[in-house]
C-alpha cells in the first residue's frame, strides 16, 4: 500500500512538474514569437514607408519616412510586447476578470506614477505631427548638437559630433534649434592686416565670391558682410553665403581656401597675433 502511495505521489509529481515544463516552453516561445513580429513587423513599416517616398503623387520626404518608421515601431513593439504579456499571464492561469482588474490598476499606476512616461509619449506625438524635426537632422537640444539618429514615443536619440550617443526624454527636448530647414549660412571670417586698404581688400573679396558659381552647395552669391571686428591684430572681415542644408562646413572649408589662395595672391597679408613688450630698465639709485 504504501508503495503504491509512493507511486502515485512520484507521478502526481511528474505530471505536475511536465505541466510546469510546458507552461515554461510556452512563455518562451511567447517571448520568441513576440521578437520575430516586431523583426517583421519593422521590415514591413521599413518597406511601406520607403514606397512611400518613390511614390509620384502624395510622396513624402526621405526625412518624414525615416521618422514614421521610427514611430511606428516604437508602437508595433509597445503593442506586440503588451499583447504577450497578457498571453503569459493568461497561460499561468490568471482569469479575464483578474486581467481586467489588472489592466485597471495599471491604468491608475500610470495616471500616478508614470505622468512622465505619458508626457514623453504625447511630447512624442506632437514631435511627430508639428514636424519640429526629423531623423537625419541635425538639431540642438537640451546644449547637445548633433544628427538625429531615432525617434520613438519616449525618447530621441541624438548623435553628437564626436560620436557619443544622448537619449533624450520627450518631454524634457524643450526648445529646439534646426539647422536643417530649407537652408543654412556657411559663417567664414577673415582677418588682414591693419595697414592694408580695407576698401581693395572688400572688393577683392567680393570678386572672388562671385567666382562660386561652380560650388554646387551654394545657393546665392556670398556676400560680403564687411568689418565685424577691430581685433587686437587684424581687422575681421565676414562673408555670408546660404547653402543648402548640412553643407554649411564644406563650404565654409572651401570659401576659406580660396580666399587664403586669393590674398596670397594679391599680397594681402592675414596676419598673426602680435605682441610689443616694452622693457623698463630701473635707474641706478
Amino acid at each position: 500500500m504504501k508503495n503504491l502511495q509512493e507511486i502515485l505521489g512520484l507521478e502526481s509529481l511528474v505530471s505536475a512538474g511536465a505541466g510546469i515544463g510546458i507552461k515554461i516552453l510556452q512563455i518562451i516561445g511567447i517571448f520568441v514569437l513576440c521578437w520575430f513580429l516586431i523583426r517583421i513587423a519593422n521590415g514591413l513599416a521599413h518597406k511601406f514607408f520607403k514606397k512611400q517616398t518613390q511614390k509620384h503623387r502624395l510622396a513624402i520626404s526621405e526625412r518624414k519616412a525615416n521618422t514614421l518608421n521610427s514611430i511606428s515601431s516604437s508602437i508595433l513593439k509597445y503593442v506586440i510586447y503588451f499583447i504577450g504579456l497578457f498571453t503569459i499571464l493568461k497561460i499561468l492561469g490568471v482569469d479575464s476578470n483578474s486581467l481586467l482588474v489588472i489592466a485597471s490598476a495599471g491604468s491608475v499606476a500610470i495616471g500616478l506614477g508614470a505622468q512622465s512616461v505619458v508626457s514623453d509619449m504625447m511630447d512624442g506625438f506632437f514631435i511627430l505631427f508639428e514636424d519640429h524635426y526629423a531623423v537625419g537632422d541635425i538639431v540642438t537640444i537640451q546644449n547637445v548638437t548633433g544628427v538625429v539618429e531615432g525617434v520613438s514615443l519616449r525618447y530621441t536619440k541624438i548623435r553628437d559630433f564626436q560620436g557619443k550617443m544622448h537619449i533624450i526624454p520627450n518631454g524634457s527636448v524643450g526648445i529646439v534649434t534646426n539647422l536643417c530647414n530649407d537652408f543654412i549660412n556657411a559663417l567664414v571670417t577673415v582677418g588682414v592686416a591693419y595697414d592694408a586698404n580695407i576698401d581693395h581688400v572688400l572688393a577683392i573679396l567680393e570678386d572672388e565670391m562671385n567666382q562660386t558659381t561652380d560650388i554646387e552647395s551654394i545657393l546665392e552669391t556670398p556676400v560680403v558682410v564687411g568689418v565685424v571686428g577691430l581685433d587686437d591684430s587684424a581687422v575681421s572681415i565676414r562673408i555670408v553665403a546660404k547653402c543648402k542644408i548640412k553643407t554649411n562646413f564644406a563650404v565654409e572649408t572651401e570659401l576659406r581656401r580660396r580666399i587664403k589662395n586669393r590674398l596670397d595672391k594679391e599680397g594681402i597679408e592675414i596676419p598673426f597675433p602680435q605682441r610689443t613688450v616694452h622693457i623698463v630698465q630701473q635707474k641706478e639709485a
